[in-house]
């Protein structure tokens, strides 16, 4: 599958990303690499518009240290091209951006990529509501995208596991071994 740089004008719509929203990586603003592939991933049956990676220092190497790149995002040019308007590709490039992380200290700078601050599938946020435990900017965030049902049945788990004791984890294990899922969550629910 063929790859290729992407042109100034995504470098251009990199750059203002970084000035408006992303000032800490300002300073490896030139050391992002923005690559195309001809089509975008499925993994699936779901499509992956884009990849964000470190660099590797072999990349130096084999470049005989012409380019120095500490982040590499990766996109799919068919779903750029002909799916995304330019408000979409705006946010599929800060997406990306949000994941690379600078840290400075007195050995010199850190790259790393941080995590998505909440991971889901669709069915389990409609079982479950937003379960895990997260902070208030982000609960926030989800109650304007789902409603504040997502957060109350958050703000439940969290009541639950705060009180919860070290039997009941037990007792809800094995009700989990063999019986049916109402019996697990009245055990978790201390109903039984």
């Amino acid at each position: 599958m063929e790859k290729w740089k992407a042109g100034p004008d995504v470098m251009k719509k990199v750059q203002s990303l970084i000035a408006k929203y992303h000032p800490h990586l300002a300073l490896v603003e030139k050391e992002i690499a923005v690559v195309f592939r001809e089509k975008a991933i499925e993994k699936s049956g779901m499509v992956i518009l884009g990849n964000t990676a470190k660099a590797t220092p072999l990349l130096e190497v084999l470049t005989d240290k012409k380019f120095t790149y500490r982040f590499i995002i990766e996109l799919g040019a068919d779903h750029w091209n002909n799916e995304l308007d330019d408000r979409q590709q705006l946010a599929l490039l800060d997406h990306h951006l949000c994941a690379m992380k600078v840290e400075e200290d007195d050995k010199g700078r850190k790259y790393s990529l941080r995590p998505p601050d909440f991971v889901g599938y669709k069915e389990e946020i409609e079982r479950w509501g937003m379960w895990r435990p997260m902070d208030d900017d982000t609960i926030s965030i989800i109650e304007t995208m789902f409603g504040k049902k997502a957060t109350e049945e958050s703000n439940k788990a969290k009541k639950r596991v705060s009180s919860t004791k070290p039997d009941d984890i037990v007792q809800s294990r094995n009700l989990a071994a063999g019986n049916d899922i109402d019996d697990v969550l009245a055990a978790l629910n201390g109903s039984n």
